[in-house]
């Protein structure tokens, strides 16, 4: 079964709304517990990084399979949660990812398209 991942990244706090970032925090976690205990995911990572310039305070990386993991950004309840996120955070995204094993298959694609498109 092939891997998927996704990472949920958010930038600063927007002034005013502190409380309620904790409160959406503590939602979006209890949501992806449930989505682990569904056997829905794999598993979950959340990141807070230190300051470092970026618009990028933390993410979570979210790793399942493959179409599973791209099913869950269309689906209600997790945009839903993507809304709640963007009410009191700057700078939130959704973006695919590779991680572990799948990384050899995207090297894999890197390779075969350098090959037909970069010939010398």
């Amino acid at each position: 079964m092939a891997k998927g991942s996704l990472i949920v990244g958010w930038g600063e706090i927007i002034p005013g709304r502190e409380k309620a970032a904790q409160a959406t925090l503590n939602n979006a976690m209890q949501y992806c517990i449930r989505l682990q205990q569904e056997g829905k995911i794999d598993r979950f990572e959340v990141v807070v990084l230190e300051p470092h310039g970026s618009d990028l305070n933390g993410f979570v990386l979210i790793t399942g399979d493959k179409e599973t993991v791209a099913q869950l950004r269309v689906e209600d309840e997790f945009v839903s949660v993507m809304i709640a996120v963007q009410l009191v955070h700057r700078n939130v995204r959704v973006v695919g990812a590779y991680t572990g094993a799948e990384l050899q298959s995207l090297f894999a694609m890197w390779d075969e398209q350098e090959d037909k498109l970069l010939v010398e």
